[in-house]
């Protein structure tokens, strides 16, 4: 959030209350002071004007008396005392009677004339004798009359210049105090409140950068002012959160539907086929990305609680394991195991068997959630339940086939074998009589070659009957190789039969255990019968290509008769067992100077 403070600001302190009241007091003085200055001077303006008035008419009763005694046949002494006494009540009446308290010309005029009436104009009007003098005196009193309204006049209109200049200072103070109101209210009330205004519209489209609230005075719009910036970034630091926190979940629910979608991925393809190494390795992928993950890899074996597992990570070409046992990375396989603060290891256990286990770390900035660990072990769980399955028809498929394949053997006992068991008890028979008749040489080797056709023949069924009734124990192709290496060493003490299993993640079908041990055995029983060997050993290994070896290597006399080995029936039937695999079988001279069986095939998943 951003609060702009380019705008304008004050500095000005006070409340805005006592401010108002300020400029409401000022008016309000203002226009007292106007109204009482226009009642003084309407008040002092009536007194001067009928002051005017009476000096004029003062005037007019000068020349009246002058006129009164210049004319004998007019002049009568009780009009002259009336004129005289009007005079006397109109040049002391009220308002020129206050002219001689004031000081300057206006008072200075005023005392001037009432002296000169009482002592030289108004004795001359006691006798007849002064008439004269008072008619030559009249003019220059009525100038001094004429005067005293002049000073008059004078004072009046400056009573009313006065007023003009007071009235004339309160317009410009009413003006000035209006003026400095209105930006006063523009600058602390009108534009505060349009920038709280424009603040506000922008708080409520959800934007709060560059919110325009730098008013800052120690006012009441002041402390508005700053109450709603701190309010607004408590919002925008608010909202800012729930953003984040809306962000995070809306990331955490794609996370976990991704999860859940590998979940699901996983669940539908591994039911069908666990061993497929590009598969596990995209899923592994999957998760490391999902995850952000520095590492993560399988250790997996087809075999149930084996400590020979076989890696598989996202990188393959990343190289193997050093070594033949994994015992050392096995842990604990009833629980998940955090083996550093950034390392952990899920066990794949399905019915209390265990197949190997999954390893992931974080970076040293990361940690993994209780949510991440839970996806992690079901997927684990997943891999185990299918390799478990798979496992489980494996050894389904093949308890049919030995059912069976055990049928058809007891069908062949009991017609077949009879019927040669019965030949050969019949030709025996014909021998005899043959013997006791003295029949032909050539008749007898004709019968001695039928006898031994039909031997052959036998020897055959019985072996075809041994290939049927093979049975394999419960377990994989390496538990059912050793068993048979231990039967042979019994049978041979003086041959030394090892086995070098090296197979760790592969699946093979029942039909192609069941084949593969079968040529196992006949390359053994050769061995046996023909190599006059010390030690013979079977490999079981996968090559470069992911097609699965199995070896059959002595220390023997070699093939010294090829064309024997080559045309004999036991190695025909190998390679007819190794084409209905889909594999190739070669017999050829081992590096040592012995014979070695090579079969090569391919797992049913990748043919």
């Amino acid at each position: 959030m951003v609060f702009s403070s380019g705008a304008y600001k004050s500095a000005t302190g006070g409340s805005l209350r006592q401010k108002a009241l300020f400029v409401i007091v000022g008016i309000c003085l203002l226009a007292l002071i106007s109204v009482g200055s226009s009642l003084w001077f309407a008040l002092v303006t009536e007194s001067d004007a009928a002051a005017i008035n009476i000096a004029g008419s003062l005037r007019m009763q000068s020349w009246r008396l002058a006129e009164q005694v210049l004319i004998p046949e007019l002049t009568s002494q009780e009009i002259l005392v009336r004129l005289v006494a009007i005079y006397d009540n109109s040049i002391n009446s009220d308002p020129l009677v206050k002219l001689q308290n004031y000081q300057g010309s206006l008072g200075d005029a005023y005392r001037l004339v009432s002296e000169q009436w009482y002592v030289q104009m108004r004795p001359l009007l006691v006798s007849p004798s002064g008439y004269e003098a008072f008619v030559y005196q009249v003019p220059g009193f009525v100038d001094r009359i004429d005067q005293m309204v002049t000073a008059l006049q004078i004072h009046t209109e400056q009573k009313l210049q006065q007023l003009f200049i007071t009235a004339l200072f309160i317009l410009i103070g009413i003006l000035g105090m209006g003026w400095m109101s209105i930006r006063f209210v523009n600058q602390h009330l009108l534009r505060p409140i349009d920038d709280l205004g424009a603040a506000a519209g922008k708080i409520k489209r959800g934007d709060f950068t560059g919110l325009l609230l730098s008013y800052d005075a120690q006012n009441e719009m002041g402390e508005l002012t700053q109450t709603f910036r701190g309010m607004a970034f408590e919002l925008g630091r608010l909202y800012q959160h729930l953003e984040e926190k809306v962000t995070s979940k809306t990331e955490a629910l794609a996370r976990s539907n991704h999860a859940l979608e590998l979940l699901y991925k996983a669940s539908q393809n591994l039911a069908t086929n666990p061993y497929d190494e590009e598969l596990v390795a995209s899923l592994i992928g999957e998760w490391q990305h999902l995850l952000h993950l520095e590492s993560c890899y399988l250790c997996l074996s087809d075999s149930a609680d084996s400590i020979r597992l076989q890696r598989i990570a996202t990188d393959r070409t990343e190289q193997p394991c050093v070594g033949i046992h994994c015992a050392d990375c096995l842990k604990d396989g009833s629980q998940n195991v955090s083996v550093d603060p950034h390392s952990w290891q899920f066990s794949l256990l399905a019915k209390q068997h265990n197949f190997g286990f999954l390893k992931v770390s974080v970076n040293s900035g990361n940690k993994l959630t209780e949510e991440s660990r839970q996806w992690l072990q079901t997927f684990s769980d997943l891999v185990a339940t299918s390799l478990y399955q798979s496992r489980a028809r494996t050894q389904e498929q093949r308890m049919l086939l030995m059912e069976e394949r055990a049928v058809i053997a007891r069908e062949l006992h009991d017609s077949l074998a009879q019927a040669l068991s019965y030949q050969k008890i019949q030709m025996l028979r014909l021998r005899r009589q043959l013997v006791k008749s003295n029949s032909s040489p050539k008749v007898l080797n004709i019968l001695d070659e039928l006898k031994e056709g039909t031997n052959n023949a036998y020897a055959q069924l019985r072996e075809l009957l041994m290939t049927f009734r093979l049975t394999l124990a419960e377990g994989d192709l390496e538990q059912a190789l050793q068993t048979t290496l231990d039967e042979y060493c019994q049978r041979s003490p003086d041959i030394q039969f090892t086995l070098d299993y090296q197979l760790r993640y592969c699946s093979i079908n029942a039909h192609d255990q069941i084949h593969a041990l079968q040529i196992v055995r006949e390359a053994l029983m050769n061995v046996v019968k023909h190599a006059n060997a010390g030690l013979a050993t079977v490999h079981c290994h996968q090559t470069a290509s992911g097609s699965l070896a199995i070896v059959i290597e002595d220390d023997g006399c070699g093939m010294q008769n090829n064309s024997v080995a080559s045309g004999h029936y036991g190695t025909t039937i190998m390679r007819e067992r190794a084409a209905s695999m889909g594999g190739d079988l070669e017999i050829r001279e081992s590096s040592s100077g012995g014979t070695e069986v090579y079969l090569e095939f391919r797992r049913p998943d990748e043919s």
